[in-house]
């Protein structure tokens, strides 16, 4: 090895242990000032006052890579709960959560909207529809199954409004993944109008 590369490599090698010296030193300022009472700091900082350099950088890296590996742990755990998360958002779509009500009168002796269709579906726009109508002689109740939005029979005007109803309701909103970042309050959303002849349940 010529003198030049001697003189250059020896050069690097002091910069590094300056550069070393600098970053301990700083950090024991740190934790001087931080006032830290863990295990590690301690033995860091008694490694640091003593002088003992390579017992401070060995310490570091055993903490390194001891929070490496929790938070290796702490990644597969909240990969696992997403995956179980997931899991349940499925499995919530074919829970009946849609539900559509048509109030009506089934004939023109009777007032005050004593019929009614009701319409109950899960997210997949299957569930079923029970439809009651009522006038002064008798009280007659139909119940029909609704496969992906359709029937095997015919609907009454009434039932198709209530099976329209359902089926533009909102299904149960999935639980987020993540916890969603606070947003600013936004402005109430107007209501849009019940069509003629409906009524709340």
């Amino acid at each position: 090895m010529t003198t030049t590369a001697l003189t250059i490599t020896v050069g690097i090698l002091a910069a590094l242990v300056i550069a070393l010296g600098v970053v301990l030193q700083m950090l024991w300022r740190e934790v001087r000032g931080m006032r830290i009472e863990s295990g590690t700091a301690r033995s860091v900082a008694t490694a640091l006052r003593d002088g003992r350099d390579e017992d401070a950088v060995r310490e570091l890296l055993d903490y390194l890579e001891s929070a490496h590996g929790r938070m290796e742990a702490l990644s597969q755990h909240a990969r696992a709960l997403d995956e179980a998360l997931e899991r349940i958002n499925e499995r919530s779509r074919g829970h009946l959560q849609r539900v559509g009500v048509y109030r009506f009168d089934a004939s023109d002796d009777v007032s005050g909207k004593l019929s009614c269709a009701l319409c109950v579906l899960d997210a997949h726009n299957t569930g079923f529809l029970i439809t009651t109508l009522y006038d002064l002689s008798r009280s007659r109740t139909f119940v029909r199954a609704v496969r992906d939005g359709k029937t095997d029979r015919e609907l009454l005007p009434e039932e198709a409004e209530a099976l329209k109803a359902a089926m533009a309701a909102p299904p149960v909103r999935p639980a987020p993944a993540t916890p969603p970042a606070p947003a600013a309050q936004a402005a109430p959303e107007a209501v849009p109008e019940a069509p003629e002849g409906s009524d709340d349940a």
